[in-house]
């Protein structure tokens, strides 16, 4: 049986969830300038995507001087290449993103009495610059099995498919930290986190960083040619876990939807919040949908995301062979299921970070504690 689960996620929904989360995506898409603006487009080339409140912007709308709000998520194809001045937490810094590379930012809320904006990379590689930071904000970039903390500076973040992840510093210093160790990055040093989230320092002089990265991604490239069809397994059984909880989080979430009409403005900076009172009713009535959410979503959305990194390496045939357990007899037919969901998975998984986001809105006005930004709603590593 192939891709009963992944190929089922719209087949299998019966006619009141099709509705209910029809319902809820068209009162997300009409919130498009609720977000806060985070930066800029200032470069682009080839293809590049951006999703935001569920849906993808039109291509024509993607090219210079379109702006990027948080919790858009940005992917560059096999020929893509952006950069975005950032306008947040100030000005003066800027994220170059290099092809095949997913990745969305987050921010404290702004009434927060110190600010951070945080790069949640879902795969790729990001090269940052990142200008003055009044005391008050912090900048960073996480991925699923690290946080690195910079305050100026100008360093790289790559995650090879295996999700391992290299961090190297032409200038100044990045605290990068695991749940077990902390490496500071600067130059003569970098930091390697491994699959398994081993953390190391290497010595490498400033100057041939850019040699040592292409290695880098070489071995990465040569120990997936070797374990390229177990991984595919592996994720694609996670996958297929994760799955049916996520779209039982979504169903759930989505019954609500005359909750997420009347926070719409309030999300918007359109209205006032309603009562307190009524804050903690709608906060009570979404609480078991969003709990199982926030638990799903980081390592559904992540899962998602490596497969699609995974791809390449079966469509150059670093693949074949049987899968020994799980739904698939091989990678092929896996990918073949995969591929006619990708697109609706995309944006249920762009949909379900705005529902956190509006959920926020609400908890902050019921009197809950300021949401913590990145390591609150994408991972549990202990926020820096």
């Amino acid at each position: 049986m192939e891709s009963r689960r992944v190929r089922g996620y719209i087949s299998r929904m019966n006619t009141r969830r099709l509705i209910a989360l029809g319902t809820l995506a068209v009162f997300l898409a009409s919130m498009a300038a609720a977000q806060a603006t985070v930066g800029v487009v200032s470069y682009i080339e080839g293809g590049v995507d951006v999703s935001r409140n569920g849906e993808f912007l039109d291509p024509d709308l993607i090219e210079i001087g379109l702006t990027i709000e948080e919790f858009d998520t940005v992917e560059t194809g096999p020929d893509g290449y952006v950069e975005v001045e950032m306008t947040a937490p100030s000005a003066g810094s800027l994220v170059k993103v290099r092809p095949d590379t997913a990745f969305y930012f987050e921010g404290t809320p702004r009434e927060s009495s110190r600010f951070r904006t945080t790069f949640q990379l879902l795969r790729g590689s990001l090269a940052l610059k990142v200008g003055k930071l009044t005391s008050g904000e912090s900048f960073g970039v996480q991925t699923d099995t690290a946080v690195m903390a910079v305050r100026g500076t100008e360093f790289n973040v790559d995650m090879a498919p295996d999700r391992s992840v290299l961090v190297s510093v032409p200038e100044g210093r990045v605290e990068s930290q695991t749940d077990t160790r902390t490496v500071m990055a600067q130059p003569g040093t970098v930091a390697a986190i491994d699959e398994r989230a081993s953390m190391s320092a290497v010595a490498v002089e400033a100057e041939d960083i850019d040699l040592y990265r292409e290695y880098w991604r070489g071995l990465r490239l040569e120990a997936l040619k070797i374990n390229a069809r177990l991984s595919i397994q592996q994720y694609a059984r996670q996958w297929d876990q994760q799955l049916p909880r996520l779209e039982n989080a979504m169903r759930e979430l989505g019954s609500h939807d005359e909750i997420f009409r009347r926070w719409i403005r309030v999300a918007r900076g359109q209205a006032d919040p309603p009562a307190t009172g009524q804050a903690v009713r709608d906060k009570r009535a979404l609480s078991r949908g969003m709990l199982e959410l926030r638990a799903v979503l980081p390592v559904a959305e992540r899962t998602f995301q490596t497969l699609v990194g995974l791809e390449e390496a079966y469509r150059d045939g670093y693949a074949e062979g049987p899968f020994m357990a799980g739904s698939y007899r091989n990678a092929a037919a896996f990918y073949r299921s995969f591929q006619a969901d990708k697109a609706k998975m995309r944006r249920m998984l762009s949909a379900a970070r705005w529902m956190i986001r509006i959920y926020r809105v609400i908890d902050r006005q019921a009197g809950g504690f300021p949401d913590s930004g990145g390591s609150g709603l994408m991972s549990t590593l202990p926020a820096l």
